[in-house]
């Protein structure tokens, strides 16, 4: 008889390869959490990174997953969402000794099953339990019917800073940074036009501003446009190691966020800047609310707001110290998103 496990966790791994985005970072993060807790000895993987190749695997792959599994932890984004659940829609008719649990990544899933009947359906024939990054997301797909939610926030398992009390005096020019995927939806040239207008208006450097992060693909032809009109106070800075973002960020006065993504979920880059007691300026997207205390770990302006954004900073220009206020009330929110506590939710609905 084959060995039987005590869960088989399918995500983008990208075994190998040296990933920085959101699915990736977050599929490791959970895999680690529950190596942890279960031990390695209890758990299989399944790799969904390949394209194609890995698509053709699949179905025998989670055939043997169901087979030899008490569990199943799935952590599709949207492209492959559809797929992993139409295939295990089918393999549950023979299989029902193994429970299926979909992590959710990001807050995109309640509009993305607004309108797709068959994913709905697959959704629900696949799968016992899925975890919501926010109670925004919970509400949503409640509305769409689906009872099975729980609320399991994002984590990483980060080196807390040890904050220095009193926060030593801000001096400018003011450090800003953003942590995340280099692309327009991102809102990189708003933040990148706000400096500069800023620094204009006033005469002289009160922001500087480092831009990490890996430049989405398509989108390296305009981003390579836009460095050509940075001035001398912005900088794209490059990428981060994964086990060094506090490092990188430990030193800024401000961690911008000035996403254009309105179902952003819970950021892994927000949990980074709280680790590093790093308050957060940022739009108010959907879940906003969830991830950051308004006025106590950072602040929101209006969602796609241009004029919002140059005005919050403006504020914080002639308030700096507003800011360092925030710094130790950071530090407290991270220990909401530390593996420990948020893994023990997915840990308690294992068979």
């Amino acid at each position: 008889m084959a060995e039987r496990f005590k869960l088989c966790i399918c995500g983008h791994f990208a075994f190998g390869e040296n990933k920085l985005n959101g699915q990736t970072i977050k599929t490791k993060v959970v895999t680690e959490a529950l190596e942890q807790m279960l031990g390695t000895e209890n758990i299989t993987k399944i790799d969904t990174c390949g394209g194609v190749k890995s698509l053709f695997r699949l179905p025998f792959l989670l055939t043997q997953a169901l087979r030899r599994n008490d569990n199943l932890v799935i952590l599709p984004a949207y492209k492959g969402v559809r797929v992993i659940t139409f295939i295990l829609s089918f393999l549950r008719l023979f299989f029902h000794d193994c429970k299926v649990h979909y992590v959710v990544i990001g807050g995109w899933l309640p509009k993305y099953v607004r309108t797709k009947f068959l994913l709905k359906r697959c959704l629900s024939a696949s799968v016992d339990t899925i975890y919501c990054e926010t109670s925004t997301m919970m509400r949503q797909l409640a509305e769409s019917g689906f009872t099975n939610t729980v609320l399991m926030p994002n984590c990483k398992d980060l080196p807390a800073v040890t904050l220095q009390i009193p926060c030593p005096a801000p001096r400018y020019p003011l450090r800003l940074c953003t942590f995340s995927r280099v692309m327009k939806q991102k809102g990189m040239e708003d933040i990148v036009r706000a400096v500069d207008l800023i620094n204009a208006e006033r005469g002289s450097e009160v922001f500087t501003l480092d831009i990490y992060g890996p430049v989405w693909p398509d989108e390296q032809e305009w981003f390579d446009g836009l460095k050509k009109g940075f001035s001398s106070a912005v900088h794209y800075a490059g990428t981060v190691p994964f086990d060094a973002t506090i490092d990188a960020l430990q030193d800024y006065f401000l961690l911008v966020f000035p996403t254009l993504f309105y179902t952003e979920g819970v950021p892994g880059t927000i949990i980074d800047a709280y680790a590093a007691a790093l308050p957060v300026l940022a739009s108010r997207w959907e879940s906003f609310g969830d991830v950051i205390d308004e006025g106590k770990t950072g602040i929101g302006y209006e969602f796609g707001s241009f004029d919002a954004l140059c005005q919050s900073l403006k504020d914080i220009a002639d308030r700096p110290e507003q800011i360092n206020r925030l710094k130790p009330l950071c530090l407290e929110k991270y220990r909401q998103f530390r593996p420990t506590e948020v893994i023990a939710v997915l840990v308690d609905e294992l068979k």
